[in-house]
């Protein structure tokens, strides 16, 4: 009996397709995880079965782990046995696999659209860090502000995403006190000549930005409160507010810093009234840095203040300032990270090990389903057959119906039923799209149109 299915022999699921791309076993002897041939638990299905797990999402625990693990190898597992497995030797593999995992994604095929003026650069890069606030019992792990007098544990995920391939080129795991701008001079790791730097305001170090100079990164970013103005080496330091005050906007080359005197363009575009208002509400109730507000510090609140090493001749500040705002991505990256993915559902008796293994974990996850996935359904977007009407995928959205249909994903995968296939293609492109807004362009609207 004929049916209407293709061959689908090749099709495989997508945890296989991915870790069948890296050494699973090299990996797991360099790093301690094998210390000799396993008898009974195989790197391959403890990864598995920890994924498993976590689409459970309610029970997150060893005993829960320990069932998805004896499902894989058909067989019983103690939850006792899973816990010895989580150790320094665990953390060190899966972060080993994220490595692999991230070199994998950047060589495959595929851009996203973008401007023209954005096609100078070999590649788009978004720093910055999301937090996860911890049990307190592991403040000396991941030490955080003392805050009345009490101290907390925090940990922060410091990450470099690429935008034109939608992919993570860096993940690092560190504590809330290792703050933004002491981390600022790593990203030089990772950066190559050609490529254009976007962070937010935590990173600002004028010696890290001298450096982007030499090496031929174009970077943009906002401009700290406090760095001293020169519009000339010799001369004293402009007084920013009052100048603005005078012309209300500014795009011009100037000096900043009193001792490194850095060549930098300095763009200044009043904000919304609105947007200024809640600004200074929430800046006059931050007590903490109250001390350190100089003379027409809420003033300039109402501006945005960007540096960049862009010429005018290459974008215009309007340019710039649309440019900027693609940061915002990394911003609903996070979020779909903690309200769709759970990456703070952390078990409260946790400790430093099985935290981190946790969070490698949950990163390998991202990065095997929301990176490749997304990735993958864009591109079927963008095919006529696939889609109707022209429209993009949203992050939110799309994370949301990946992870509440999760199970019917992967098995499409694993039995390879081309009708399911058809209605979740379906259904994405129903459910997962942006509305058509003529008042506000999405992400892929900004990266394909800007000017």
């Amino acid at each position: 009996m004929k049916t209407n299915s293709p061959k689908t022999n090749n099709i495989e699921s997508i945890i296989d397709k991915q870790l069948k791309r890296i050494h699973i076993k090299k990996l797991a002897k360099l790093s301690g995880f094998y210390k000799r041939k396993p008898r009974k638990i195989e790197a391959k299905k403890f990864i598995i079965s920890f994924l498993m797990t976590i689409w459970s999402c309610k029970h997150n625990t060893y005993n829960t782990w320990a069932n998805k693990l004896g499902l894989l190898i058909n067989n019983t597992v103690s939850k006792q046995a899973v816990a010895q497995r989580v150790n320094n030797e665990l953390v060190e593999f899966l972060r080993n696999i994220l490595q692999s995992i991230m070199k994998k994604n950047l060589s495959r095929e595929g851009k996203e659209k973008v401007s023209d003026k954005l096609k100078v650069f070999k590649r788009i890069i978004i720093e910055d860090s999301t937090a996860i606030h911890l049990n307190d019992k592991l403040k000396k792990d991941y030490p955080s502000i003392i805050k009345n007098g009490k101290e907390h544990a925090t940990l922060k995920i410091q990450t470099a995403y690429e935008v034109t391939r939608k992919t993570f080129l860096n993940f690092e795991l560190t504590s809330y006190r290792n703050n933004d701008q002491g981390y600022a001079k790593e990203i030089l790791k990772i950066l190559k000549q050609g490529d254009l730097l976007i962070r937010d305001l935590g990173y600002f170090l004028l010696g890290v930005l001298k450096e982007l100079n030499q090496l031929g990164v174009s970077y943009v970013s906002r401009l700290k409160k406090g760095v001293f103005i020169y519009l000339a080496e010799a001369e004293e330091p402009i007084d920013l507010a009052s100048m603005l005050k005078k012309r209300g906007t500014l795009d011009m080359q100037v000096f900043l810093g009193k001792e490194e005197k850095m060549p930098a363009r300095l763009i200044a575009i009043p904000v919304e009234p609105e947007v200024a208002a809640t600004r200074r509400r929430k800046a006059r109730k931050d007590k903490n840095h109250g001390c350190n507000r100089r003379k027409g510090y809420f003033f300039l609140l109402g501006w945005n203040l960007l540096v960049t090493n862009i010429s005018e001749e290459q974008m215009d500040s309007a340019e710039i300032l649309k440019t900027y705002s693609m940061r915002w991505r990394i911003e609903i990256i996070f979020k779909s990270w903690k309200s769709c993915l759970g990456i703070k559902r952390i078990p409260q008796d946790t400790n430093r090990i099985r935290l981190d293994a946790f969070i490698y974990c949950m990163l390998i996850f991202i990065l095997m389903f929301q990176v490749n996935y997304y990735s993958l359904y864009s591109k079927k977007l963008s095919q006529a057959l696939f889609a109707k009407r022209q429209s993009h995928l949203s992050m939110i959205k799309f994370t949301q119906y990946l992870i509440d249909n999760i199970s019917y994903l992967i098995y499409f995968d694993y039995i390879k039923n081309y009708s399911i296939g058809r209605l979740i293609n379906k259904q994405i492109c129903y459910y997962c799209v942006y509305e058509n807004r003529p008042d506000k362009i999405n992400f892929n609207q900004k990266l394909a149109c800007l000017g």
